[in-house]
């Protein structure tokens, strides 16, 4: 598709660019022939619209050709910046700049924004015992999951190693955790067979709410205290930051 806009723009560029040589070959020439008549009119007028006809296509491809290449390259240097390259979700640098948006709509009163951190249990274990070949085809699967079944406006990233952040705007609590768990029982129940594992893939979350003005930096610092508890709560679950030392446990049946 991005080929094909390439070549359209390509061809109207170059017919814009023929047409306005001929126009401004024709025009002086034109004023030339009405104040000295002895020239061969017809001569004159082959030259200046045959001659812009060869030259400028030339032009116009070599121009074209280094401004398409500029476009790739900023468009490739732009996902560089801003997609994981093993996962190909967005990277820690999207994720602050997205989430950021979606933080200001539940600040506009559209709804809650709550941020999370899911972390792939036994990680460590599966790098040992299989390498890390294998470790990466669970990132690149967990990623595919929770890309797949993502909330709708919602956003996953993957902040870096096993760990991915989420970020989204929602109705109601109930709403957030279970859009959550829905996504911890996927990556338990996905089919991870072709990686070679002697053990289930399963994911940790912990879920914050924003309840003020805060940063995104600070609401996923609570997120990863409810991912810690998470985790010592057992793992393959849900747990929400609460007031007290131990967040409320939202299990994922």
């Amino acid at each position: 598709m991005q080929q094909s806009n390439d070549i359209q723009k390509a061809i109207r560029t170059c017919v814009i660019i023929t047409a306005a040589a001929v126009f401004f070959s024709f025009v002086p020439v034109y004023i030339w022939i009405q104040i000295d008549g002895v020239i061969d009119i017809s001569s004159v007028y082959a030259s200046c619209i045959v001659l812009p006809m060869i030259i400028a296509p030339a032009c116009s491809w070599f121009l074209l050709r280094a401004q398409m290449r500029a476009e790739r390259l900023a468009q490739e240097n732009h996902r560089l910046a801003n997609v994981d390259e093993l996962t190909d979700l967005p990277n820690r640098r999207a994720f602050f700049a997205t989430a950021s948006v979606l933080q200001m709509q539940g600040d506009a009163g559209q709804g809650n924004f709550y941020c999370a951190i899911a972390d792939v249990d036994n990680f460590k274990r599966v790098n040992d015992e299989h390498g890390h070949e294998t470790g990466d085809g669970v990132l690149i699967s967990v990623g595919g999951v929770l890309r797949a079944l993502a909330p709708p406006g919602g956003l996953v990233a993957r902040l870096g190693g096993e760990e991915f952040a989420l970020a989204g705007v929602f109705a109601s609590p109930e709403d957030a955790q279970a859009a959550c768990a829905a996504l911890v029982r996927a990556v338990a129940s996905a089919d991870h067979s072709a990686l070679g594992l002697t053990r289930p893939v399963t994911i940790s979350l912990g879920l914050c709410r924003e309840t003020g003005q805060e940063s995104l930096s600070a609401l996923l610092s609570r997120a990863d205290e409810a991912l810690y508890w998470a985790k010592r709560a057992g793992k393959n679950r849900v747990m929400v930051f609460g007031d007290g030392p131990m967040p409320p446990l939202a299990r994922v049946g």
